[in-house]
């Protein structure tokens, strides 16, 4: 590291491999970077005198702090709205986040400036799709190779989905004695092992499904409330923690499909194509009331959510949180959104430049459930998607080898069938995913009574107390449409009950 950077200085960040976060002093120069994945995490603070402060860890407080730390208005905004908060901001008040591939650097007590990293080297472009495939194929056998190199027990996250799938085929080559790990949930709309058994039986590696009861989702989400940095509402959170547990004691590499979507692109579902690309033309007041009458008529309720929304980038939010006009009457104040990364990001392209803004989106929102998982477990877990060279290669290639209607992730899909064919996986897919609204109903609504409990709340005296309760009677009378409301407040208030000791609500 030093050689390289006496030879190379800030050019030296974009030909770093791996995984993580990086503070480098030189002389009276501090620079702190994250590589691109953003899957390790750094903070910053500069107080009033010009000193700064980081840690890798959002709960290590500055030296010499002894006051409880504020939480930031407008991040409690961004949590209510997109269930959690991406960086730079953190919820905590003058707290900042190396955002993912940036490099911040200070000299002496100066101002923080943000440093511009040199462009990777131009790579040759395949003058095919199959010599892109092969391409492909030769980079990622490379980075899988990389990345179980000291491994003697290797597993390899499996969901049944073309990226997980991938890297097992990939790695059951390299490594006959590999386990395929697989979370399977009750009921089909989320079960996802009976795929994933059929491509390990192909491939004949060892399979394990993991199914975790509902006691134990329970331990691990008060171990998230206990220990996750920030409140992250993610409800995959507390599979991925179960999972990550188990794997880290029987398992000494792990591979993720990780990294996939960002580096291969994604195109966004036709109805919010169709939202962004025209019916954000028209006016809020026009829109809302239609959409409204479409919920209403038999056989339309479906094009509802054309028309539905208060910003056009809401309609590409991972989550179904708070609108803006709620979190006002939440937080008793006026509420903008703009300064938030998801917004930023969203504005930067033209209308109709879907599938470069959703992939874009896709990159600023990183996957803070895996974060937080790698930091409470310590699991061992690798990321061949995020090998630097696949990273560049992916992004530089033309986009109809990336995506064709109907056939998203293409190239991807045209090098799975290589090793595995494509009638044994290729089924609809979704992302990984958990069974939510009968989790939060459970044991007569243990979680929604407990967290959002009244007088808990009035102490708290962060939120109106009379919107909460109404968001929780609306969903214990039945009413799903707030599933993902509640739950934002449900791990909001757990993890505040865990960590109050330590921050200053008052407004």
């Amino acid at each position: 590291m030093c050689a390289g950077w006496l030879r190379w200085s800030i050019r030296l960040l974009p030909q770093l491999e791996g995984v993580f976060a990086l503070a480098l002093r030189d002389g009276d120069e501090l620079l702190l970077y994250r590589d691109p994945s953003g899957l390790r995490n750094l903070y910053w603070q500069q107080t009033a005198d010009g000193t700064v402060t980081f840690a890798n860890h959002l709960s290590s407080p500055p030296p010499h702090t002894v006051a409880p730390q504020r939480l930031a208005r407008h991040s409690l905004h961004e949590y209510l709205r997109f269930l959690e908060v991406a960086s730079p901001h953190t919820l905590l008040h003058g707290v900042t986040a190396v955002e993912a591939g940036q490099a911040l650097r200070w000299k002496g007590r100066g101002p923080v400036t943000v440093e511009a990293l040199p462009p990777a080297p131009a790579m040759n472009a395949p003058n095919s799709f199959p010599a892109a495939v092969d391409a492909l194929d030769a980079k990622l056998q490379r980075s899988v190779h990389d990345r179980l190199t000291d491994a003697t027990r290797p597993a390899a996250f499996l969901s049944g989905g073309v990226d997980s799938a991938l890297l097992c085929a990939l790695a059951s080559r390299l490594r006959p004695n590999l386990t395929a790990v697989t979370v399977g949930f009750e009921g089909a709309l989320y079960d996802e092992a009976p795929v994933a058994q059929r491509i390990a039986s192909h491939l004949g590696v060892a399979h394990q499904v993991l199914r975790f009861s509902r006691a134990q989702f329970l331990t691990a989400f008060e171990r998230l409330s206990r220990e996750a940095e920030e409140p992250m509402a993610d409800p995959a959170a507390m599979a991925t923690v179960l999972a990550f547990e188990h794997c880290r004691e029987r398992f000494d590499v792990v591979l993720d499909g990780t990294g996939a979507d960002e580096v291969v692109g994604t195109m966004p579902p036709r109805h919010v194509r169709l939202a962004v690309g025209h019916a954000s033309r028209l006016p809020r007041a026009l829109r809302q009331p239609a959409a409204r009458l479409l919920r209403v008529m038999p056989g339309l309720a479906g094009y509802a959510p054309i028309l539905d929304f208060d910003h056009p980038a809401d309609t590409m939010s991972r989550w179904h949180g708070f609108t803006r006009q709620e979190i006002e009457q939440l937080c008793g104040e006026p509420v903008s959104l703009e300064h938030t990364q998801f917004f930023r990001t969203f504005a930067r392209y033209p209308r109709h430049a879907h599938f470069e803004r959703y992939t874009a989106l896709q990159n600023a929102m990183t996957c803070d459930r895996l974060n937080q998982a790698l930091v409470i477990t310590s699991a061992p877990v690798r990321f061949p998607f995020w090998a630097t060279e696949i990273d560049r290669f992916m992004r530089q290639l033309r986009t109809d080898y990336r995506h064709l209607p109907g056939q998203p992730k293409r190239i991807l899909r045209a090098l799975l069938a290589r090793y595995v064919p494509s009638e044994i996986w290729d089924l609809p897919k979704h992302s990984f995913n958990f069974p939510l609204q009968e989790f939060l109903a459970g044991d007569d609504f243990q979680l929604v009574r407990q967290h959002l409990a009244p007088q808990r709340w009035k102490a708290f005296g962060l939120l109106n107390l009379e919107r909460t309760q109404h968001f929780a009677q609306q969903f214990m009378r039945g009413n799903g449409r707030v599933t993902f409301r509640v739950w934002a407040l449900v791990v909001l208030g757990a993890w505040l009950e865990q960590h109050k000791d330590r921050l200053d609500l008052s407004a």
